[in-house]
């Protein structure tokens, strides 16, 4: 699954100066993450942001290119897209095995390869029966073993495909500049970031972003470093937030979780250094967004512990299909305690109350 930055920028809406930065190859993302945003932004309308991620993606490591490639999970476009590029023979190995790449996609491949590499594609069977054009190509290939040709011959005998018979006509091919104009991407389009305007004012900056029920408990100390960092904070463009939220300090990072834009949040839920205790934090926030909430939820590794699924269903900012869902999950004790609690909407305490009376 794509972390929520990914799944943002997916969405669109995505102001040029976060884009650009993202197109880097710099931000601190897994390498299946990273690869699947520079695709993404390789496809931008925006030149300067195409040619940038394109950069960085050519550049990237082999060993983590080969690890993201090899995975089932990797979006197939992903896979189409490196399948026509000039890569080596480990890179091009990873695709082959891969029983996700698309078919087209190895057809394409298939004059480029090495007798090593078509071999793995001789072995699958099922792409071969699925695709038969692909054994065309393989029979056209000077570089195919007296073996791999007997075993195809056998392949055609036994599946009765050595018969002739009518094949329609294949569509054509777009021209190379034709496919890539109609792959781009408006990715300035979309969704607002923005959820609101931002804070214009350090009271205004200081209401949304520091808040918190500890404030009562700062020493002044404490409280002159917190104001210092809002302040910084309310300085930054929208990409500055985006990396401080990625790399930033855990107080930095409880701050920006509550800011107004969504790639700003979304970097906070992606960031590689949250951990349960950030996540169950954030759980209790009632000064985030519902979207944040919502995004949580989808990170099977954060709702499988029971005090961050238990503080989701509490918060009443928590979408309702979202605690319903989690509701299931939690121990007759603290069903009881959401039946007292008005703060949570009465759809969830009814559905409390019910898992209760069920409960032996």
């Amino acid at each position: 699954m794509s972390s929520p930055l990914v799944t943002q920028f997916r969405r669109g809406g995505v102001s040029k100066d976060v884009r650009l930065t993202a197109a880097t190859g710099t931000l601190p993302l897994s390498p299946a993450d990273q690869i699947e945003l520079l695709f993404l932004l390789t496809r931008d309308r925006d030149d300067a942001v195409s040619a940038r991620a394109s950069t960085s993606l050519e550049a990237m490591d082999e060993a983590p290119l080969i690890r993201v490639l090899k995975e089932v999970s990797t979006p197939a476009d992903v896979l189409a897209f490196f399948g026509t590029r000039d890569l080596s023979d480990e890179v091009q190995q990873s695709l082959v095995r891969n029983a996700t790449t698309p078919d087209q996609t190895i057809l394409a491949m298939v004059p480029t390869l090495t007798e090593s590499n078509l071999e793995f594609i001789v072995l699958n069977q099922t792409r071969l029966l699925r695709y038969a054009p692909i054994i065309k190509a393989l029979e056209e290939q000077d570089n195919l073993s007296s073996d791999q040709r007997r075993r195809i011959d056998e392949l055609k005998h036994d599946f009765k495909l050595d018969r002739p018979a009518p094949d329609a006509a294949p569509p054509p091919r777009p021209a190379p500049s034709e496919a890539a104009s109609q792959s781009k991407l408006d990715l300035s389009s979309g969704p607002a970031e923005e959820e609101g305007p931002p804070p214009k004012t350090q009271e205004d900056a200081a209401e949304l972003y520091g808040a918190d029920e500890r404030d009562d408990e700062l020493t002044e100390e404490e409280e002159e470093k917190k104001q210092g960092l809002i302040a910084q904070i309310m300085k930054m463009t929208p990409a500055q937030k985006m990396l401080k939220a990625l790399k930033g300090e855990r107080e930095a990072r409880m701050m920006l979780i509550r800011d107004r834009n969504r790639t700003v949040w979304s970097a906070v839920l992606s960031s590689p250094k949250m951990n349960d205790a950030d996540a169950e934090q954030i759980a209790k926030m009632r000064n985030v967004s519902p979207d944040v909430l919502r995004e949580m939820s989808k990170n099977r590794q954060w709702v499988k512990r029971y005090s961050i699924a238990h503080e989701l269903v509490k918060n009443p900012k928590t979408p309702p299909e979202v605690s319903s869902k989690l509701l299931v999950r939690l121990k007759e004790r603290d069903l009881k305690r959401l039946l007292r609690d008005r703060n949570v909407p009465e759809q969830i305490r009814r559905l409390a109350e019910k898992r209760t009376r069920r409960t032996p």
